[in-house]
């Protein structure tokens, strides 16, 4: 285990790196070195999140119980797991382990017994990259069973570094453009234990082009956000069992569930539709770090509104307007009124709904 300045020189490095304007992969890449070289562990994952309902998404990920990610999702998101990642995401303080969720006895948690246990893993410590605008991700880690747990002061070094790490993972979906090619909504019908029954092209179509298609299909399993979102639906949380993820073409696509009703019908239909661009608004715009007032501006001002509408709407001062709009256009960018609606049309994909 590092010393405490070994872990105060890595948390620098990593908070560094969050800020050099290293994305994607290659920031991943190298936090995660970072962090292997300061506390040790044998398996990682790094999922993205939907800010709004805390469900994963794609990421990158080096551990060896990919075909059964499934059954992980589905227990860890049921309710009745210990340490879930949407867990931590709300609390005070963004970090913890399982072991310390389970008072130590790991057999508590039904993911780690059923899943986590039988490829030799041990304990798992998780950290939020979370900032003020939203969780937009998770750093999740992995020891051999034959390993000492994560101390107290490892579990706090990856909090220290989450919402730095959130920043840069904020910032990355801010520099996101829209458009991309419209395809057709497609439905997925799935059982009670989460077997495809049935698919239309559509869904076949969204699947293959949704971020590490070909690996989750080389492990024949459907995207990992299918998971969560039709687990959250079938317990009864309909207000989460949706997300958001990226596609490459730079769309977005918005991945919902529900329960059907009927007998011998499947237990779960999953929607899978471009992102309308109501949805994808508020995404970018917390994205680029716009303040909750400064949402009901940029609204209001998309909806036409002028100055004096404005500001009697939100019940506030013309000069208070105009400093919202300065702050506005630094985050965005932008010059001028008609510059910010420019911008933000060429973020937002058109409404095809």
């Amino acid at each position: 285990m590092a010393t405490y300045r070994g872990r105060e020189r890595c948390r620098e490095r990593i908070e560094k790196l969050a800020r050099s304007g290293v994305s994607g992969e290659a920031l991943q890449r190298e936090v995660i070195a970072e962090l292997e070289r300061a506390i040790g562990f044998d398996r990682w994952c790094w999922p993205a999140a939907d800010p709004e309902t805390l469900v994963p998404g794609g990421g990158l990920a080096d551990h060896d119980y990919g075909p059964a990610l499934p059954r992980a999702l589905e227990l860890e998101y049921s309710g009745a797991d210990l340490g879930a990642k949407d867990v931590i995401a709300r609390r005070r303080g963004p970090s913890s382990s399982l072991m310390v969720e389970t008072d130590g006895d790991l057999a508590r948690s039904p993911r780690w017994e059923e899943v986590l246990a039988p490829v030799g893993i041990g304990d798992v410590a998780a950290a939020a990259c979370r900032d003020a605008f939203g969780c937009w991700g998770w750093v999740e880690v992995y020891r051999d069973r034959s390993d000492h747990e994560f101390t107290d002061a490892e579990i706090e070094l990856l909090g220290q570094v989450g919402p730095e790490l959130g920043g840069a993972m904020r910032r990355q979906v801010g520099v996101r453009g829209g458009g991309g090619v419209v395809t057709s909504p497609g439905i997925l019908l799935l059982d009670h234990d989460l077997n495809v029954v049935s698919q239309t092209a559509a869904a076949r179509s969204w699947s293959e082009r949704l971020p590490g298609a070909a690996a989750f299909a080389h492990w024949g399993i459907l995207h990992p956000v299918i998971y969560p979102v039709a687990t959250l639906a079938r317990t009864g949380e309909a207000d989460r069992a949706h997300a958001m993820l990226p596609v490459p073409d730079g769309g977005w696509v918005r991945v919902e569930a529900a329960t059907l009703e009927g007998n011998g019908a499947p237990a779960i239909a999953v929607t899978l539709r471009a992102a309308s661009s109501e949805e994808t608004f508020d995404l970018v715009c917390r994205a680029h770090g716009l303040s909750r007032r400064e949402r009901e501006v940029v609204t209001l001002l998309r909806q036409g509104l002028g100055t004096t509408a404005v500001t009697r709407r939100l019940f506030i001062s013309p000069y208070t307007l105009q400093d919202h709009l300065k702050s506005i256009f630094a985050k965005l960018g932008v010059h001028s009124r008609a510059e910010l609606l420019a911008r933000l049309s060429a973020l937002s994909p058109p409404d095809h709904s």
